[in-house]
């Protein structure tokens, strides 16, 4: 599933093939990928619809229109966004195009068929979830953790995951953010420290940054690989490698399931 990082990327990726376009047509082939409107309605709206602004909020895309309508759009487990000329090969599980007046085309493709699109007219409240959601990494403060975080006997990994709390974050990063700030993804948020807390607080937003960097690629690049390419594999430290040795013990990492959630951490490293 696409995480922070991962959004981010396609937004940056994409912005500029996308911000300035002008929609000349709309064309849905899985009509529950529009969430609030019916098909029919949502090419109406959208035909014509002048793109000024592509943005992202935690795992949420917003396309801006010049009318002050928005499109919000989560591209859940499996969605990818590519934008290709008109004349490329449609693939399978394609659900949702945006083609634009000078040819090109933004793909919506979805295998499991869970993205959602939502559209918004002028000053309309937005319903599909981000206006829940808690601050971005990079703006959380100790203050929240003590707050969201230090009153809860849920696991740390869990409240991690948690939207409302903290936006963004997903299975992979919880891992990597408890790695690196030594605490187990399993302690209770009430069991940790005002020293855990800080170092937690440092690494939500580090983590977060740094594989945003690392994800950064050109977009032929993304192009070749149809919106799939990121660079994170080989700098996850602790994430999908359980029983392999630590890379800063060399005992092997744990693997156990926290809340239904594939988990691995180091149990010396990590207290």
């Amino acid at each position: 599933m696409p995480e922070l990082p991962e959004v981010e990327t396609v937004r940056t990726v994409l912005s500029p093939f996308v911000v300035g376009q002008t929609i000349a047509k709309v064309t849905i082939n899985l009509p529950k990928v529009v969430a609030n409107l019916q098909p029919a309605t949502f090419v109406q709206k959208m035909t014509e619809q002048n793109i000024i602004n592509f943005t992202r909020r935690g795992k949420f895309l917003t396309l801006h229109l010049q009318s002050g309508a928005f499109v919000v759009l989560h591209l859940r487990m499996t969605g990818t966004l590519t934008v290709e000329d008109a004349d490329v090969p449609i693939e399978k599980h394609t659900n949702l195009i945006l083609t634009f007046q000078n040819g090109k085309e933004l793909r919506f493709v979805d295998s499991r068929g869970f993205g959602r699109w939502w559209y918004f007219a002028p000053g309309q409240t937005d319903t599909s979830g981000q206006n829940l959601l808690g601050p971005e990494p990079s703006a959380v403060t100790i203050k929240d953790l003590q707050r969201k975080i230090a009153t809860r006997k849920t696991a740390l990994k869990t409240l991690l995951l948690d939207q409302h709390l903290i936006a963004g974050i997903g299975n992979i990063y919880a891992d990597e953010i408890c790695f690196r700030a030594g605490v187990r993804p399993t302690r209770p948020g009430n069991s940790l420290t005002s020293a855990e807390l800080k170092r937690l607080c440092t690494e939500i937003s580090a983590v977060i940054n740094e594989f945003i960097q690392f994800h950064h690629v050109p977009f032929a690049v993304y192009a070749q690989s149809k919106g799939t390419s990121y660079q994170n594999d080989t700098n996850l430290r602790v994430y999908g490698r359980a029983g392999q040795p630590c890379l800063k013990c060399g005992r092997p990492l744990i693997g156990t399931r926290i809340g239904q959630r594939s988990s691995v951490y180091c149990e010396y490293c990590q207290r």
